[in-house]
Parts: C-alpha cells; structure tokens; sequence
C-alpha cells in the first residue's frame, strides 16, 4: 500500500518541510499548498485505478482486449468520489461491488470523500476547506480505497 500515490506522498512531503522551515501554518500559503495536493491526489487516484485496471486486463493475454478495457476504463471513470467508484466496480460483477462496499469503512470513505470534494471546490468555487493536516488521513484513506479496488476487481481470479 506505501507503494500507492507517490506522486502525491511526494508533493505533500515537499510542502510539509516548506511549511515547517517557512512557518507558514495557517497561512494562505498553507490553503494554496493544500489545494494543489488534492488536485495532485484526485488524479494520481484515477491514475491508480486505471493502473489496476490495467494489471486485472493483463491476465487475460489478449492485446487487444486489455487495450479495449484500458480505454473505456478512462471513458467510464470520469469521477472519483467512492460512490463513482463503486459503480465503476460493480461493472465487474455485483459481487465485486459489494466486495468493495464490505471493506472500505465508513470513517475513511467520509475522509476520501471530504478530499475529492474538497479538490472539486477547488476547480469549481472559491476554495477549500480541507487542512494541509488532514491530507495525510485522505492519503490514507485514498490507498485504501484503491487497495480494496484491485481486490475487488481481481475477485475469482488467480490474481485474487
């Protein structure tokens, strides 16, 4: 699971240390890093899933099929809300929707979800009102949501 969102483990470490040697804590400073994290997080999320994706395409060894389940993954995941998610999953069979529902707890799909809110007030109205310190929590809770993606999607496989 440490493996997942580097490019987001990254970014938040960068801005932490900028934060610590620069004393900008509670700062504009710490609202503008803190919406550019969530940005980064929203799409290094996506990036994952369709990286999971890919990987589950894989055991079938068909080119073309994994390269036709590759883009109409990015067709149909457009969203990245939990909620989006899952019904992404549940295009794999109901069970691994509900896989997915059973094993993700509802304290981290509120904080993921208060994230991915959060980055889409960003895009689309005056701001955030997610901390710099809760992001580590909604990196958490991102790497759970995509560690119990790629279970769910790998159910009745050899990959499971």
């Amino acid at each position: 699971m440490e493996n997942l969102l580097l490019r987001t483990q990254l970014a938040f470490d960068n801005c932490q240390e900028h934060l610590n040697v620069s004393n900008a804590w509670g700062s504009e400073i710490e609202s503008y890093l803190t919406q550019h994290i969530l940005v980064i997080m929203c799409a290094d999320v996506q990036q994952e899933i369709y990286g999971v994706v890919e990987r589950r395409a894989d055991i079938a060894d068909d080119i073309a099929l994994k390269n036709y389940a590759v883009a109409t993954c990015k067709k149909v995941l457009r969203s990245i809300g939990k909620g989006e998610v899952a019904g992404f999953v549940g295009h794999f069979g109901r069970e691994a929707k509900e896989y997915l529902n059973n094993n993700i707890d509802d304290k981290d799909v509120t904080i993921y979800n208060n994230a991915v809110s959060g980055r889409h007030d960003v895009a689309h109205s005056t701001g955030v009102n997610v901390t710099f310190r809760e992001l580590e929590e909604a990196i958490r809770a991102a790497r759970k949501l995509i560690t119990v993606v790629s279970e769910s999607i790998s159910l009745n496989t050899a990959a499971a």
